[in-house]
């Protein structure tokens, strides 16, 4: 199991939607997976021919990298998990043992993964929030079950802005990161709470990092109705380098998790890949894109998130962020 290229991680996401809806058989929707592999394995991304849209792009406001911009702190708690049941290999998690994952829903159909870093913000990828409408997005929170509203008690959020990296190349996804404004803060409570970012120039690799979210469950897959969390090895940039991506392609700006059968096809795009650090977690990638499902030397690649603390201090400064 590992993190699919984008272009199929999305497209699997749907044509299992649609299956499950009735709206495809499961002959059309192999039909249509092969067909994508094939784009996909050429580097290209269907993402708008996928969703059907057309639109103009949303004009995005974002702010340069400044160093010198302070978040305020408040005090409150972040990185707390619920459970510390860990159960490694796909499978399902605890209800709500992850209080800061979000869910993107657009015009009414899931869409992508983000995770809650304040009261007013959510940190998800540039490429789930690419030629979207703002009025067409909802963000929950709260959720475990995404087919059964009254398994937890989740809540939903309009977006008031969209604050997408302006360097986000969408052939490369080079700077894959973005922020949404809820339109209502949200209270935290013990489903809801937010995730820690990581420290300055701190590195991940040679730790288990844990991705988390409701994308499928193998190559092909169907999309399962409760949230999903793998356990994933991270991995040095001259590692990633090593394998079979071109070297180019991965940049400073990205980080690879993933060893073979080792890697993760539940991660949805915009979702956060986690470690440790103590009794919290930090978030220290964003799902972003790969290769496949499972295929040797094609490990999952995200945004490196300690490479935009400066940015993201930059866009959150009127908010603050959790101080325990």
């Amino acid at each position: 199991m590992n993190i699919p290229s984008v272009s199929r991680l999305i497209i699997g996401t749907v044509l299992a939607a649609l299956v499950f809806a009735g709206n495809l058989n499961q002959v059309e929707a192999s039909t249509l997976w092969n067909d994508t592999e094939l784009i996909s394995r050429n580097g290209r991304f269907l993402f708008d021919t996928l969703f059907g849209l057309n639109t103009a792009a949303f004009s995005l406001d974002d702010d340069d990298d400044l160093s010198n911009n302070q978040v305020k702190s408040c005090d409150c708690e972040c990185g707390a998990a619920n459970q510390e049941i860990r159960i490694v290999g796909g499978r399902p998690t605890g209800v709500n043992q992850y209080p800061w994952l979000a869910r993107l829903v657009y015009d009414g159909q899931f869409h992508c993964g983000a995770s809650l870093l304040t009261r007013d913000y959510v940190l998800t990828a540039a490429h789930c929030v690419r030629r979207l409408k703002r009025n067409k997005i909802r963000v929950i929170l709260g959720d475990y079950d995404q087919f059964v509203a009254s398994e937890t008690p989740a809540i939903m959020r309009a977006v008031t802005a969209i604050i997408r990296h302006r360097s986000f190349d969408q052939n490369s996804y080079n700077h894959d990161i973005a922020l949404l404004k809820l339109r209502k803060p949200v209270d935290f409570t013990k489903t809801i709470r937010p995730v820690c970012l990581p420290k300055e120039r701190s590195e991940p690799a040679g730790q288990l990092g844990t991705v988390v979210g409701w994308g499928r469950t193998s190559e092909g897959g169907t999309l399962p109705a409760l949230v999903q969390h793998v356990d994933v090895p991270i991995l040095t940039l001259d590692q990633c380098r090593s394998m079979k991506y071109r070297a180019s392609r991965i940049t400073s700006n990205m980080l690879c998790a993933g060893k073979g059968k080792q890697d993760s096809c539940q991660g949805d795009s915009g979702g956060p890949l986690l470690v440790r650090n103590g009794d919290k977690h930090e978030i220290v990638g964003i799902v972003s894109w790969g290769v496949g499902c499972g295929r040797a030397g094609y490990p999952g690649v995200y945004t490196r998130v300690a490479r935009y603390l400066p940015w993201l201090r930059a866009n959150l400064d009127d908010t603050c962020l959790c101080s325990k």
